[in-house]
C-alpha cells in the first residue's frame, strides 16, 4: 500500500513566490531595468539570536562569529517582530550559534506568538523544545550523522542519542497540521555510508522531510558524488515507499559566484546577526556588506536606506559576485533569468 506523503514539494519550492506576486513583479522590474532598486520588504529574515554554541562542528562556517559570544537583547527582538508582523515578513530563528541557548529563548518565542509573526527554527536539537514546538511554522533539526561515532567525528561531542530523543519529543508534542518537522543533513565523506538505512529510520520517526546537501566550503571533506547520484537515483525510484520527503541537493549546491549572474534576488531575504548587524548576504564572506545595525535604528530605516540602495545596485553587476560561496539565492536568480529565454511564454 502506498504511503501518504504529507509534505509536498510546494513547501520547499520556488513556486511559493506565487503567493508574493508584488515582490516578484518588483524583482522582475529590476531585472528588466525598469527600476534600479527593489524597495519591498524581504519575504523572510534570518535572525541570529546568539553566537553561543555547544557543539564543535568541524566544517562550521560561523566559527569566527562565535568568538565574540554576542546575543541580541529580547526587547530589540520584540521590536523587530512588531516590524515584521506589520510588513508580513517571516522570521527564521537560527545561528550564528545555537539559538535555543539564548537566555531568553522561550520568552522570545512567546513574544513572536503574542505578536503574531510567523517563525521557523533551525536548531542542532540538543535542547528539549517540545513544550513550545507548536509556536513554530516549521522546525529543522541539523543532525548531520547516522550514529554516535559519526556525530562525535562531525560535531566534536557525543549528543547523538540526546538529539534523537528530542526529535521524538518534538514530533510527539507538535501539532502536525500546523508545524512541519524536518531534518537537516550536511553530507561529508565521513557520514555518507549509511544514508539509506538512516533515511528509513527518520521516516519511521515521523518527520515530514529530510534536507540533505554536500558540505560547503570544505573541499577536503566533500563526499563521493557518484555515491550521492546513486543514492538519489534510488530515492527517485522508491520515493513512494517513504512518508517523508527526501530533498537531496547535489548539483545546485555546488554552484559558486552566483553562476555569473546579476544578483537580482538578494532582496528576498537578509540576515540579522547576534551583534545587531544587518547583512545583505551570508555568502559574501570575502566582502561582507553591512547595511546597518538594529541596535541603533529600525529595520525599516535600514532596509530603505541609501546605503542598501547603493549595495543593491552593486550586486546587479554580474562580476560583483566573484568570490561568493554556494548560495540558495542563486537558484532564484537562475530561474528569473531563464524565464527570459522562453520561446513559448505566450502559450500554456
Amino acid at each position: 500500500m502506498q504511503k501518504v506523503n504529507h509534505f509536498t514539494m510546494l513547501e520547499y519550492s520556488a513556486l511559493k513566490l506565487l503567493n508574493n506576486n508584488q515582490k516578484v513583479n518588483s524583482i522582475l522590474g529590476v531585472r528588466d531595468k525598469q527600476k534600479d532598486f527593489d524597495e519591498l520588504w524581504p519575504i523572510s529574515v534570518e535572525l541570529h539570536l546568539t553566537n553561543l554554541c555547544n557543539l564543535k562542528c568541524c566544517w562550521c562556517t560561523d566559527k569566527n562569529l562565535r568568538k565574540n559570544k554576542n546575543s541580541l537583547d529580547q526587547k530589540i527582538i520584540k521590536n523587530l517582530f512588531c516590524e515584521f508582523k506589520t510588513h508580513g515578513a517571516g522570521v527564521t530563528i537560527e545561528g550564528g550559534g545555537e539559538p535555543c541557548l539564548h537566555r531568553d529563548f522561550e520568552g522570545i518565542v512567546q513574544d513572536a506568538r503574542d505578536i503574531g509573526v510567523d517563525i521557523g527554527l533551525i536548531t542542532n536539537g540538543t535542547v528539549d523544545i517540545g513544550g513550545i514546538a507548536n509556536h513554530f511554522k516549521w522546525i529543522r533539526v541539523s543532525l548531520d550523522a547516522t550514529n554516535s561515532t559519526e556525530y562525535v567525528h562531525e560535531k566534536g561531542v557525543d549528543r547523538f542519542k540526546d538529539v534523537l530523543r528530542n526529535i521524538r519529543t518534538i514530533n510527539d508534542r507538535r501539532n502536525k497540521a500546523d508545524t512541519l518537522l524536518g531534518i537537516g543533513f550536511v553530507i561529508t565523506k565521513n557520514n555518507n555510508r549509511n544514508l539509506l538505512a538512516f533515511t528509513k529510520l527518520l521516516d519511521k520517526l515521523g518527520v515530514d522531510y529530510i534536507y540533505m546537501r554536500p558540505v560547503e566550503d570544505a573541499p577536503e571533506r566533500l563526499p563521493d558524488f557518484d555515491s550521492l547520484y546513486a543514492f538519489n537515483k534510488y530515492l527517485i525510484k522508491h520515493e513512494e515507499r517513504l512518508r517523508a520527503k527526501v530533498i537531496l541537493k547535489i548539483d545546485e549546491r555546488a554552484v559558486k559566484n552566483n553562476a555569473g549572474l546579476p544578483c537580482i534576488c538578494h532582496s528576498l531575504s537578509c540576515i540579522i546577526r547576534a551583534d545587531g548587524d544587518v547583512v545583505i548576504c551570508e555568502k559574501r564572506r570575502h566582502d561582507i556588506k553591512v547595511l546597518g545595525n538594529i541596535c541603533n535604528e529600525s529595520f525599516e530605516n535600514i532596509w530603505l536606506s541609501e546605503r542598501r540602495k547603493k549595495i543593491s545596485q552593486q550586486l546587479l553587476q554580474s562580476e560583483y559576485q566573484q568570490g561568493c560561496g554556494v548560495c540558495r539565492i542563486t537558484s532564484y536568480n537562475q530561474m528569473f533569468y531563464n524565464l527570459l529565454k522562453l520561446k513559448t511564454s505566450k502559450f500554456i
